[in-house]
């Protein structure tokens, strides 16, 4: 499980921080039952958790996610996180008073959002972290699972801030792209030069969208739902007619 956020410069372009806040396999640890070459029975294997469910989640958002998220928090920022995950089934956000109690302790609030279906352009690790981390683990020829976790993990401290920069920016064009086809995922993922604008120091933090895009959105919106109210009093006004009749 990866955890990724924006990450955060300074007034003068400094990096003040990187964004990373960690990423954890989902492994346990059981002897080896029988003795081989490299071995004796008894050594402790790592080996890969085969049912990553519900109850693993909520292990891995209240052992590691949440800890990492509160040690490593930006001072300057507020302390309101927001968390989006994708729809797989184990992701089910756990309702127990325990779970509860870590998310708001240290004057935290950490919440919960579901990434919009059939929108995989919203989600920021298959935008640009899994990719450079396939590309540096890719690189190398791990033997067994520790091996794998330690070049993976290596990999993610790889992971330059700056191209974490760029795909905070690449995901907000697709925000845009999204709205401008009114909620669809045909559209090519847009590209902007980030490393050249950056070069020129004209590289936006933050992606302004025209007014009017935002409008047709929502007329676009108003259009596919309209108010459980004024159903209801077009319901009634139907009633009134057929009883006239």
């Amino acid at each position: 499980m990866a955890i990724i956020g924006k990450p955060l410069y300074g007034t003068h372009g400094e990096l003040l921080h990187d964004g990373k806040y960690g990423i954890f396999p989902f492994t346990q640890q059981e002897r080896a039952k029988k003795s081989s070459k490299n071995k004796p029975a008894g050594t402790l294997v790592t080996k890969a958790l085969q049912n990553v469910n519900r109850d693993a989640i909520r292990d891995m958002l209240l052992n590691k996610v949440i800890p990492s998220i509160v040690s490593k928090w930006p001072a300057s920022l507020p302390k309101n996180v927001v968390i989006q995950w994708d729809n797989a089934r184990p992701h089910q956000i756990p309702r127990d008073e325990e779970f509860i109690v870590a998310t708001q302790a240290n004057g935290f609030n950490i919440e919960f959002v579901f990434q919009p279906a059939q929108s995989p352009d919203l989600n920021v690790l298959d935008l640009g972290l899994f990719r450079s981390i396939q590309s540096l683990q890719y690189q190398s020829f791990p033997k067994n699972v520790d091996e794998l976790v330690e070049k993976v993990i290596e990999s993610y401290n790889n992971f330059k801030p700056e191209v974490n920069k760029y795909i905070w920016v690449t995901l907000q064009r697709c925000m845009i792209k999204i709205l401008k086809a009114e909620g669809g995922n045909k559209y090519k993922i847009p590209h902007m030069n980030k490393k050249k604008l950056e070069n020129l120091g004209i590289l936006p933090n933050q992606i302004e969208v025209e007014r009017s895009i935002v409008v047709e959105a929502v007329e676009y919106l108003n259009t596919m739902f309209r108010p459980a109210t004024q159903g209801n009093h077009e319901a009634e006004i139907e009633d009134m007619e057929v009883d006239a009749d």
